[in-house]
């Protein structure tokens, strides 16, 4: 339903202020659903090639390791039965081990589980009972240990850690003194270091006892994932923004490595569609008058380059200290023609403050028919509310663009208040893209906490930025460097979502089209809906794997909450044959599933090249 608005304001200093009359839709605000639910319930045991997750302290959060499996795409589940547990060949203990957590009859049962093959990745052990298995004779805890260095090369589960960003890791500035607790380990004489905290302590270990094999971290995943993640670290990052910066990413990495390099049947969810190593998510900021023109020859040129991209639009239709109204008359008609052309468009508020980090959450009442918000400086303003940027950009656009439904929102300067998440699940958004990827440490999609908090995930993805044309040098003289981070993240299968204003053509637009020119291999460009639809499809997908005993075949069901295309299903064995509508790809580890819809199954059967068989040799 739309509704025609015509009404004043009174800007301070300024008079009465006429407001342009602009059609606005509906947009309900609805109570706030929380997402909270018992991980084992949530997470259920399905086949065998799972990850187990041993709840060891059912009293302290797991999100952090959740997140890491979850966007891994590596199956798992989670527990608080030992027994069920030791079942899968790879077990994570998380949070803590204390001596309180196992019994003596646990302790031999993990023993024995390792001797005969199992392999155990632990957080914070503190027991002296296991101490011989995860190979330490002692620990110290602090607070003021600010690196970790990764010894390459010296573990399997190192194997993505190949550059110097990731091969030595900030946990924080030693501004703050104080930052979050680690445990440095002293390693007895059977255990191998894989990183150090600065300090020399061992910040990872690995042990092999018998045939399996134990890896013992002193850092939780609450604080090195999840804490950046919502940007609570403690400026861990090198630098905020146009980087490589995988502070976060290295730890996923290593469950990705731990799970592939041990489990000689791994298969986990890819993270690009379609095979890709990774994707280019191209973005625009319309936020002044005059940049509506030049997005229209942006468009053109992706166009011509077989790409979309999406366009975030300030909707501002009051005038105030930091800009004039521009939001109606020729932009508006150049808005009408991007979404006529297929380009999709996001929010980018109303009136782009840099102090909307401090905006008070609102009532939810606030419409075009009476939101009046203005900036009284580059940080100030009155009569502003999240609710009232997120909704009410959301009507404009809805309203002025008929079939546009907005579910995609960017911050103003990416300054992010806490109470975002809220506002933008109540009022219907989907995804989020206002931080940026070197400021949460990661160049991967996340879902997005509630409150920017440790426990509860909204229902929002965030894809964060990970290159901008703001900072000098100008674009034009980082495009080599800028090619540099998506390789980078091409050999993690992370992605890079590059945003560019369009106030000019003449050096932003070449510089863009010069990055789409010498893209790696496999690395192609969207837009950032497509590819956030991909996401959360990929992410809410149910599988299972079903493998008989002593058989070259397994049989994959998926089940599908949404529509999804060019899902990717990665094997560390060699494909022989493939059944059900899904393509092989050329590596022989990798099909591509077909086209689902929502609430759609699918089956599909793979065989397996045999593995060779080994012949002792007789003297």
């Amino acid at each position: 339903m739309l509704i025609a608005f015509l009404a004043t304001a009174c800007l301070s200093g300024c008079g009465r202020e006429k407001v342009p009359d602009l059609r606005a839709a509906e947009v309900p605000v609805h109570a706030l659903i929380h997402h909270v639910a018992d991980p084992t319930v949530a997470f259920p045991e399905s086949f065998p090639l799972q990850v187990a997750v041993y709840w060891s302290k059912p009293d302290e959060d797991i999100l952090g390791v959740v997140h890491s499996l979850r966007e891994m795409g590596i199956p798992f589940f989670v527990t608080r039965d030992l027994d069920r547990a030791l079942q899968h060949r790879l077990v994570i203990i998380y949070p803590t081990v204390d001596g309180r957590t196992f019994t003596e009859s646990q302790v031999r049962e993990l023993c024995q589980y390792v001797e005969t093959g199992g392999s155990l990745f632990a957080v914070n052990v503190f027991a002296g009972a296991l101490r011989e298995l995860f190979g330490f004779t002692g620990f110290e805890p602090s607070r003021k240990r600010y690196r970790v260095d990764f010894e390459p090369g010296s573990d399997a589960i190192l194997k993505y850690l190949n550059r110097p960003e990731e091969q030595e890791v900030r946990l924080g500035d030693p501004k703050y003194g104080n930052i979050f607790w680690t445990n440095g380990y002293k390693p007895d004489t059977a255990a191998k270091v894989l990183a150090r905290f600065a300090d020399g302590s061992a910040a990872l270990i690995r042990k092999t006892f018998g045939s399996g094999s134990t890896y013992l971290c002193g850092i939780s995943f609450q604080d090195v994932v999840l804490r950046s993640q919502v940007n609570r670290d403690f400026d861990a990052e090198r630098h905020y923004v146009n980087v490589f910066e995988p502070g976060a990413d290295v730890w996923m990495l290593l469950l990705r490595a731990w799970y592939e390099s041990i489990e000689p049947d791994a298969v986990r969810l890819a993270t690009i569609p379609n095979g890709q190593s990774s994707v280019l998510l191209l973005s625009h900021d319309v936020d002044w008058e005059d940049s509506f023109g030049p997005a229209l020859d942006f468009a053109r040129m992706e166009n011509d380059h077989h790409a979309l991209s999406t366009f975030f639009i300030q909707t501002k239709y009051v005038s105030d200290y930091n800009s004039h109204a521009f939001f109606f008359g020729t932009d508006l008609q150049d808005l009408q023609k991007l979404f006529a052309q297929g380009f999709s468009i996001g929010s980018h508020s109303i009136i782009h403050s840099r102090g909307f980090n401090r905006f008070k959450l609102g009532s939810g009442a606030e419409t075009f028919a009476s939101y009046r918000p203005h900036a009284t400086g580059f940080e100030t303003a009155s009569g502003a509310t999240v609710f009232g940027e997120v909704r009410v950009s959301e009507e404009l656009l809805n309203g002025e663009l008929p079939g546009q439904h907005t579910v995609f929102f960017r911050a103003g300067h990416l300054r992010v208040p806490p109470s975002l998440p809220e506002a933008l699940q109540r009022c219907g958004y989907e995804f989020d893209s206002s931080f940026t990827a070197a400021d949460v440490l990661t160049n991967f999609p996340y879902a997005l906490p509630l409150n920017l908090g440790f426990t509860e995930d909204s229902a929002l993805y965030e894809f964060p930025v990970t290159f901008e044309d703001q900072e000098l040098p100008p674009l034009p003289q980082r495009v080599d460097k800028a090619l540099d981070v998506i390789q980078a993240n091409a050999e993690n299968g992370g992605i890079n979502v590059i945003l560019i204003h369009s106030t000019e053509t003449q050096t932003k637009l070449p510089a863009e089209e010069m990055i789409l020119d010498r893209l790696p291999p496999n690395v192609s460009a969207t837009d950032m809906l497509s590819f956030a639809r991909f996401w959360r499809a990929r992410d809410r997908l149910r599988w299972t794997v079903h493998a008989p005993p002593n058989s070259d075949d397994i049989i994959l069901n998926f089940q599908a909450d949404e529509p999804a295309s060019g899902l990717t299903v990665e094997f560390q064995r060699l494909i022989a044959h493939v059944e059900g509508g899904a393509m092989p790809l050329e590596d022989h580890h990798r099909i591509v599933l077909p086209a689902m819809k929502s609430g759609e199954n699918l089956s599909v059967r793979v065989r397996f090249q045999r593995r060779p068989i080994l012949h002792a040799v007789s003297n």
